[in-house]
């Protein structure tokens, strides 16, 4: 096998991911567009409007990138036992990586948010606090977790951990990321998308990567949901809200440290393929698919961050 075969293993992945995200989203403004049509007060409903969204993503949507994202014969990952030590500190890593770029987002939608003189949408934002908090949970904290480790870390992971670990984390995060399609999320996703799969090709089982997901997911998107919405103009919300933040930035740093010193043993081993160094950038992503998937993406949030 050569470079230019190797090309077209990675340019596959992206042209199937692209197809399966646009499947996504047509069904997505297909529902939404149909239920609205038909029950147009639904449109000032919220909780309705956004379960008319996601229930296609989850009913439809991903069984249609499973089926393109398919592995046959493909390397089977060894498995191995996480302690419930290692989990917790698996947690405070994944949550310090998801407040790391969290900051790293804000930072440049802010700066954005300058040159184009109005505040960048954050869509995040939009979903915790415009409605209930059930079903934010049940759409972020049980459905995402589990439908998008199976596509995003199992599927990817598995097609690719032939060419080493190194390179399923990198490619795992990377698509993982631009999914997202704004710069709010960008930066955490791809954190913690590299993370799970750094967790995942080390132990061979997803159980691991949809808990941490999940309680990731509960943590940012129901915990302060509830923060923000309470009343603030009560002194108690005050002070839940500063002992709040000060347990998130504690939690966040006791795991950048523990990442920082835990970093030299946290080693990727080479696949069964190796690519040459110097060629790796060039044959993953400078190739038909994975370039057309990126620009697409970078495009997208490009124009969410400046035009909407």
């Amino acid at each position: 096998m050569n470079t230019n075969t190797y090309k077209k293993d990675f340019s596959n992945i992206g042209i199937r991911m692209l197809i399966s995200t646009a499947a996504i989203i047509l069904l997505q403004i297909g529902a939404q567009t149909f239920a609205l049509t038909l029950f147009p007060e639904w449109q000032d409903n919220f909780n309705i409007l956004f379960a008319v969204t996601m229930v296609p993503l989850y009913v439809l949507g991903f069984p249609i990138s499973f089926a393109l994202m398919r592995n046959k014969d493909v390397p089977i990952i060894e498995k191995h036992h996480m302690s419930a030590g290692q989990l917790v500190v698996a947690f405070l890593i994944t949550y310090g990586l998801m407040i790391t770029g969290n900051l790293i987002g804000l930072s440049l939608t802010a700066g954005i948010s300058l040159i184009k003189g109005s505040p960048v949408q954050n869509a995040l934002l939009n979903v915790i606090t415009g409605g209930s908090i059930w079903v934010t949970a049940i759409f972020t904290v049980l459905c995402a977790p589990v439908f998008e480790e199976i596509l995003f870390r199992k599927l990817v992971c598995d097609k690719v951990i032939k060419y080493g670990e190194g390179c399923a984390v990198m490619l795992s995060g990377l698509i993982f990321g631009l999914f997202h399609m704004n710069f709010n999320q960008f930066f955490y996703a791809f954190f913690l998308g590299s993370f799970f799969a750094f967790v995942y090709v080390k132990t061979g089982n997803l159980k691991y990567t949809i808990l941490l997901h999940m309680v990731i997911n509960f943590f940012g998107s129901v915990l302060g949901g509830v923060l923000l919405q309470l009343d603030k103009t009560k002194p108690s919300t005050a002070i839940i809200s500063a002992v709040y933040s000060l347990c998130v930035f504690g939690m966040a740093i006791a795991g950048i440290v523990i990442l920082i010193v835990k970093r030299r043993t946290m080693t990727l081993k080479p696949g069964e393929i190796v690519i040459e160094k110097g060629q790796r950038f060039k044959t993953v992503i400078l190739n038909a698919g994975m370039a057309l998937y990126c620009l697409v993406f970078l495009g997208i949030m490009v124009v969410q961050a400046f035009f909407s």
